[in-house]
């Protein structure tokens, strides 16, 4: 096997790692980062999509690739919140569609959001963003009305961009503005297909 050891090592600078291969090989900064873009890419693509899926429950499922990826991509560029943000979302979305959502299995989920977040995430309050944008998205995830659930998801994608560009993971960034478009564009659509069915 061609890499034999994987070791991740934060360098003082914030926004990005630098990994260690077969035991000192020092891979190059950028390298990683270009890696880190390339998985963001196709996570960033995954999620322009998503917000014009209709249906809640195909959302969800899709999230989940969606998230696996970018956390991959935040933790080789040293963003510990939008790794902790993504993980607690998996687990959020698989429960949520096997379960029903309960005010209780809400109040766990963001709890526990809080909780892995305190070992791991600075102070610094743009850190946060990802926990914050995550908890306020479990609490509409039951959301009936397709419309404020997908304005909840602009307001946390909108917490997500601010996230992605303070740690100059700018792939990320630019898809989230693409999101918070395409799914405006969504619910538009909504919107003017109920008015439609009205007449």
């Amino acid at each position: 096997m061609l890499f034999t050891e994987f070791k991740t090592v934060r360098p003082r600078k914030p926004g990005s790692f630098f990994i260690i291969y077969n035991g000192g090989i020092n891979l190059d900064n950028n390298i990683v980062i270009i890696i880190a873009n390339i998985i963001s890419i196709i996570s960033c693509t995954m999620m322009v999509l998503i917000g014009l899926i209709k249906n809640k429950n195909k959302i969800l499922l899709s999230q989940c690739v969606q998230f696996t990826l970018m956390g991959v991509s935040h933790y080789l560029l040293g963003g510990m919140g939008g790794v902790v943000a993504t993980v607690v979302s998996i687990l959020r979305n698989l429960v949520f569609f096997k379960f029903k959502v309960s005010v209780p299995l809400k109040i766990f989920f963001v709890f526990l959001s809080v909780v892995l977040s305190l070992g791991t995430v600075s102070l610094n309050p743009v850190t946060w963003l990802p926990i914050l944008a995550t908890s306020l998205f479990t609490w509409v995830i039951d959301s009936e009305d397709i419309i404020k659930f997908k304005n909840v998801m602009i307001l946390t994608v909108c917490m997500w961009f601010v996230y992605d560009a303070y740690h100059l993971n700018f792939v990320s960034a630019a898809f989230d503005a693409f999101t918070v478009v395409s799914t405006g564009y969504s619910v538009w659509q909504i919107k003017k297909e109920r008015k439609a069915g009205e007449n």
